[in-house]
């Protein structure tokens, strides 16, 4: 076999595996495309909340602490206040409120993304 046949053979060789890697490489990445998406066309939306406040409020059967969530909106926002109610003769700390409202969004399957000073950013998908 003289040296041009065995370039000539080397380059199919060469060419063959280089397009089968491209194959491979192509099927994988459509896979995991589709994993990631869920099997959904289109563009994943999300709705966001945040904890926007913490502090005490007065009422007739003390201080209380209290957590403000606010609901993002495209129409405006809406927001509802999570009370922390302690044991009869405990005083209960901010953290208590913040924990009861941190602990309601996860059930509700709010996931935090962001902590920054000004509050704590929830995200779930939409329905």
């Amino acid at each position: 076999m003289n040296k041009t046949t065995q370039i000539v053979i080397l380059a199919i060789v060469a060419a063959v595996g280089a397009g089968v890697g491209m194959i491979a490489i192509n099927q994988f990445g459509a896979s995991s495309v589709q994993a990631n998406q869920g099997g959904r066309s289109g563009i994943q939306k999300w709705e966001y909340c945040a904890i926007t406040s913490v502090y005490y409020s007065n009422s007739n059967f003390g201080e209380r602490p209290v957590a403000v969530i606010r609901y993002f909106q495209s129409g405006g926002g809406k927001e509802e206040t999570v009370e922390f109610v302690p044991d009869f003769g405990k005083r209960a700390e901010l953290s208590d409120a913040l924990a009861k409202a941190i602990a309601k969004l996860g059930d509700q399957g709010w996931e935090m993304f962001l902590k920054e000073p000004d509050g704590r950013y929830f995200k779930r998908p939409k329905q």
